[in-house]
């Protein structure tokens, strides 16, 4: 019901080596869409940064890339299961700021994003609608 209570949802849930959470249970989507404002927003600033990661890991060699990618499929498959209409909405603000463009530019700047890892997050928004 409240944003630190979700962002600490999510730190757990979306990283944890647990099966469980590649298939979301229906308990917990009903709980989730009783939060959705909150959810939907804190699911794709997930989606941007885990797709960021990826790209970075990579080029690091880096092991973790595998749980950033899990994290990026775990957000993609959640906002698929949240209200589409909100979802396309917080997606389109994302996906004008990999543009150079509106409220998320400030998102994306903060994290200094190279192209590379901002065209990851466009290809990410993309996967939702898939």
């Amino acid at each position: 019901k409240t944003v630190e209570g979700a962002r600490g949802f999510f730190v757990v849930s979306l990283s944890i080596d647990c099966p469980l959470m590649d298939r979301f249970p229906d308990a917990l989507i009903f709980q989730l869409r009783s939060s959705e404002e909150i959810v939907v927003d804190l699911t794709v600033k997930n989606l941007a940064m885990s797709s960021a990661m990826v790209v970075t890991h990579h080029k690091k060699n880096n092991p973790q890339e595998n749980q950033s990618e899990r994290i990026k499929i775990r957000c993609i498959e959640l906002l698929k299961l949240l209200d589409s209409n909100k979802v396309k909405k917080r997606l389109d603000v994302l996906l004008e700021a990999t543009k150079g463009n509106g409220s998320d530019l400030k998102f994306i700047n903060k994290w200094g994003y190279d192209d590379q890892q901002i065209n990851a997050i466009s290809e990410s928004i993309y996967q939702v609608a898939t």
